[in-house]
């Protein structure tokens, strides 16, 4: 395979660059979807696309491509990219690696394609995909469901945050309510992200190869109660929507429990009405997942947690249940595993086999389109909180095999 080989100066400007975006005293940063601070970010990887001459669209759900047509109009796309929104205590890395990584690997690319004589078979691009992190608007990896066809575009614009404000209205508040066609004739979507848990780090491996993912189910229930004063209102007749909250958070966590932590569960918001210190709640909404990597245990888990919320909802008490996310255990694609495991084995860079715990834009895509993962280390395995941290020559050593993996593919 022909070297290829990233601008190592401005691949760290950029990721400098990115960082100053909703940066917060701490160190890390706080850029939920369709904010100012992802909003400013947005037009500074704007910015940089229109720099290096990339063809830029933004499609409906307000996803940013940029293509270098190195084959022509027609040819099929050679897609990476990732994520620039943030959690509110996101750090710096989550995300925005992956789509600096993305637009210097792809201009590396161009770069050994015109100093050769090879005629490439496809375009190269990257995006930045709305609303992955999930965290102002449910459900996560909103953009780039859409664009795999698993969510309408339309019932994803019409999302709402904890205030009211749809999703449509807050990128329209931005710019960036596109409508553009988003490039679908694919040949493949690789991501470059840090792990974000201490696998990598632990075994003390630079590349990390991802099978595939685990299982995810996310859930919205809401309770239905009366409002009352919480004074003069006997025990006995309140119809407590945030007790009922309350019980449901710990059966949640006694579903891990029972498995000895091997299932994931979590309870991570909850929204209470009217939220009045001397008020009994009238509703509370509680967003809860299961992560495994058996199905048939996550299966298990969902199905005793939909019996779990109607024990609760009794005694004047009702329950919603809304399911967000239904993401299975899978596999990403065999021959793009290979090949990054061939690549950073001629580049010297040690690698090893793993699976991703946490959703990512590509595990949406794999549903549709040939797509894999490489990962970095994190130190200590923290990730959404400020302290999140890659050691730059493992970002570096990530976007040149990224880099690598997108020139065998563009050829070939």
């Amino acid at each position: 395979m022909q070297k290829v080989d990233i601008d190592i100066e401005a691949f760290r400007r950029d990721m400098d660059a990115v960082s100053t975006f909703g940066a917060t005293p701490d160190g890390g940063v706080c850029r939920p979807t369709a904010t100012d601070a992802d909003g400013a970010a947005r037009d500074w990887f704007c910015r940089r696309l229109r720099e290096e001459g990339m063809q830029i669209s933004v499609d409906q759900l307000g996803c940013i491509f940029g293509v270098l047509p190195l084959a022509g109009a027609d040819a099929p796309l050679v897609l990476t990219g990732s994520h620039l929104d943030s959690q509110p205590t996101g750090g710096r890395y989550d995300g925005a690696y992956g789509v600096v990584a993305g637009l210097h690997a792809a201009l590396a690319v161009a770069r050994a394609i015109k100093s050769s004589s090879a005629q490439p078979k496809c375009n190269v691009g990257v995006v930045n995909w709305t609303n992955e992190e999930g965290s102002r608007f449910a459900p996560s990896t909103m953009g780039s469901a859409v664009f795999a066809g698993a969510i309408e575009a339309q019932a994803a614009l019409a999302a709402q945050d904890e205030k009211g404000e749809t999703l449509a209205a807050a990128l329209a508040k931005i710019g960036y309510a596109g409508n553009d066609s988003a490039p679908l004739k694919l040949a493949a979507y690789v991501e470059a992200h840090i792990e974000q848990g201490p696998v990598l780090e632990r075994e003390q491996r630079t590349i990390g190869v991802v099978d595939g993912n685990w299982g995810t189910a996310k859930f919205i229930v809401e309770f239905t109660g009366r409002a009352a004063h919480t004074g003069p209102t006997p025990m006995h007749e309140r119809r407590d929507a945030l007790l009922a909250a309350a019980r449901l958070v710990l059966a949640v966590r006694a579903e891990s429990d029972a498995t000895a932590g091997a299932l994931l569960s979590s309870v991570g918001r909850i929204e209470v009405h009217p939220n009045s210190t001397n008020v009994v709640a009238e509703r509370a909404r509680v967003y809860v997942e299961f992560r495994d990597i058996d199905q048939a245990r996550l299966d298990a888990a969902c199905r005793s947690f939909a019996a779990t919320v109607a024990t609760i909802a009794q005694n004047g008490i009702r329950a919603v249940v809304t399911q967000t996310t239904d993401r299975r255990v899978a596999d990403f694609d065999a021959g793009l595993r290979e090949l990054i495991e061939a690549v950073a084995h001629e580049a010297d860079i040690s690698s090893m086999r793993l699976r991703t715990v946490a959703g990512h834009d590509a595990v949406s895509l794999a549903t549709r389109f040939k797509s894999a993962m490489i990962f970095v280390p994190s130190a200590n395995g923290i990730s959404h909180n400020a302290e999140e941290f890659t050691a730059s020559e493992d970002l570096e050593a990530g976007a040149r095999v990224l880099a690598g993996v997108l020139a065998h593919l563009v050829r070939n």
